[in-house]
């Protein structure tokens, strides 16, 4: 059976490699390709290249990619290339103070032949026309998964010039890790936590995956299947949709309007389960009164609504104090909240705003967490 790489291990080897030879990624739909591009520009060592915008490679057509040019005095004719791609007469190979580029080809598999054909220079060769990208420069291609049924597909000769890798969906507690520290909305990170499922893949129930033999449709009926008619379905992709929808749509929207719009996002079998988690994240307590007045604010019984709130706390805490407030209102939740609570800080960005406060430290040892946190 094929490997998987996870995000993590993907966004690596394009870091360690992709100056060198062109790396494919294929993966599944939604499961976050593109973010890896991102991801890269955020590294120190892409600081100095220009970084394009990613390019659809189904949107390219005739003089996308390169246009030709007359040189009448010299009696030449020359390609230029189109500004999308970050190079220009002053920025190629052999140019002084010429920056590194940092291109993402999406959907390269899907493009019609005669773009792929168009492409293959800036792929193998590093090459616009004539014009050469500057040494240090990274290429990196996005693909769907050919199993998928989406039109994907590279020919034989062309595939082993690349590096193909395939990337798997992230494991609810990596997403959860993830989300936590993006601001997605709790109500979404608390169902994700509580529904693992919705991040297992419709690979885990082929031929060699951990659910051979059972019955997708009837198992699990949140994500992508390839065999069933989906107008939607749930994806780390489409989750930070229905986020979105709960952000800016919750006060605003009736509750009809607000479920067929999380039905569009992720399909209605995730909807009606998320349902709940919507439900009781109406009522729980409004985090400028926690914050406020941390002894005294309302509380709810109910453990759907203190884990959406647990989850809410940790990627909304940005000083010191807001964390202490914090602190002592958990102390006031259920046991099982505070150490769901002491995992999720202890893995998060936010870990630096609790690890000092004494109140943090006791509920630590009291949840037996001092080794999670001492190993960020």
């Amino acid at each position: 059976m094929d490997k998987f790489l996870s995000f993590t291990q993907v966004l690596n080897l394009i870091a360690a490699t992709g100056h060198k030879r062109t790396i494919i990624v294929e993966g599944e739909n939604g499961i976050g390709k593109t973010a890896l591009f991102h991801a890269l520009k955020r590294m120190p060592k892409f600081a100095n290249h220009i970084a394009v915008d990613p390019i659809d490679c189904t949107q390219l057509s005739d003089g996308s990619v390169w246009m030709p040019d007359l040189d009448r005095e010299n009696g030449v004719s020359r390609e230029l290339p189109n500004e999308r791609f970050g190079l220009s007469k002053n920025n190629q190979l052999g140019v002084n103070n010429a920056k590194p580029v940092l291109i993402a080809l999406d959907e390269i598999a899907k493009a019609p032949q005669f773009i792929k054909n168009v492409l293959a220079p800036i792929i193998y060769e590093r090459r616009v026309g004539n014009y050469h990208m500057p040494e240090g420069s990274n290429v990196v291609c996005f693909t769907n998964l050919s199993i998928e049924g989406l039109g994907d597909s590279i020919q034989a000769h062309l595939r082993n010039r690349l590096v193909f890798v395939k990337m798997r969906k992230p494991t609810a507690e990596e997403w959860v890790k993830w989300a936590t520290d993006s601001a997605i909305n709790p109500m979404v990170i608390a169902f994700v936590n509580n529904e693992p499922k919705v991040m297992d893949s419709f690979l885990d129930y082929a031929k060699g995956g951990k659910f051979e033999g059972k019955d997708q449709a009837k198992d699990n009926g949140y994500i992508f299947n390839p065999k069933a008619v989906q107008l939607a379905y749930a994806s780390p992709r489409s989750l930070v949709a229905a986020s979105d929808i709960l952000d800016t749509g919750l006060g605003v929207l009736d509750d009809d309007t607000l479920e067929a719009a999380l039905t569009g996002a992720v399909g209605a079998t995730t909807a009606q389960a998320m349902a709940s988690f919507v439900r009781f994240g109406k009522d729980i307590c409004d985090y400028e009164r926690v914050i406020k007045d941390p002894d005294n604010a309302p509380l709810s019984s109910n453990p759907t609504a203190q884990l959406i709130q647990v989850f809410q706390f940790v990627s909304r805490a940005s000083t010191r104090g807001e964390a202490e407030s914090i602190v002592k209102y958990v102390w006031r939740m259920r046991a099982e909240m505070q150490s769901i609570f002491c995992n999720t800080v202890a893995s998060s960005q936010r870990v630096a705003l609790f690890a000092t406060i004494n109140d943090f430290g006791r509920m630590l040892r009291s949840e037996e967490h001092t080794s999670e946190l001492q190993s960020h």
